[in-house]
Parts: C-alpha cells; sequence; structure tokens
C-alpha cells in the first residue's frame, strides 16, 4: 500500500512526499522522493522513466542514497521494494543543508 510522509527541515520547509502505490495500480504507478536541482523535492513514478515530473529531466537523485542523503540509520523510514530512504541527513531543496527530515505515514487507499 502506498502511504504520505511529511518532509520537515528546520529551515521552514515542509512538504509531503507519496511512497509506493496502491494495490491494483502499483505496478504501473509507484512512487518515491527523488530531488531535481530545477523542481526541489518531487514523487517520482518509479515504474515509469526516471525523470522529473515537472521538466522531464533525467539528471536526478534517490533520496536514501548519495549526494542527496548522507545518513544510513538501521531501519529506512521510506520504503517500497528497494528503494529506501532514511529518517535523518537529507538534503533540505530551500537552504541546501543535510537537515530535511522524513516524518510519519499516512496509509493511501487509492
Amino acid at each position: 500500500m502506498g502511504s504520505h510522509h511529511r518532509a520537515i527541515c528546520h529551515c521552514g520547509f515542509e512538504s509531503s512526499v507519496r511512497v509506493g502505490g496502491n494495490r491494483s495500480t502499483y505496478l504501473e504507478k509507484s512512487y518515491f522522493p527523488f530531488y531535481c536541482k530545477d523542481h526541489g523535492l518531487i514523487s517520482v513514478n518509479y515504474v515509469g522513466p526516471i525523470e522529473c515530473t515537472f521538466c522531464q529531466s533525467k539528471d536526478i537523485h534517490q533520496y536514501g542514497k548519495l549526494p542527496i542523503s548522507i545518513e544510513e540509520e538501521r531501519w529506512p523510514t521510506l520504503q517500497s521494494f528497494d528503494y529506501k530512504a532514511y529518517s535523518k541527513g537529507n538534503l533540505c531543496p530551500v537552504c541546501k543543508q543535510y537537515t530535511m527530515v522524513f516524518k510519519g505515514a499516512d496509509i493511501l487507499c487509492d
């Protein structure tokens, strides 16, 4: 099942990201947070082409991996199949510090 998580930074940045998909369409639509240098934090459908949903740039980076995330914890906060990201050490698209954290989950049923 898919879920929504909050991305929060001490600079005041706050956003929602979608992770995974739903039971009936996850093979066509499953999402994970990525970083685009022009559009910041984006949710990308990783089943389709891995590109920015706004500008179609392929120069994007998955949260949970270098160079966008620098800390690994024992258990990922976000996970969808092989895509994983951790709570701390994520690049904030506003202040450009590794101070953004992922929190919480609201299960999606659509």
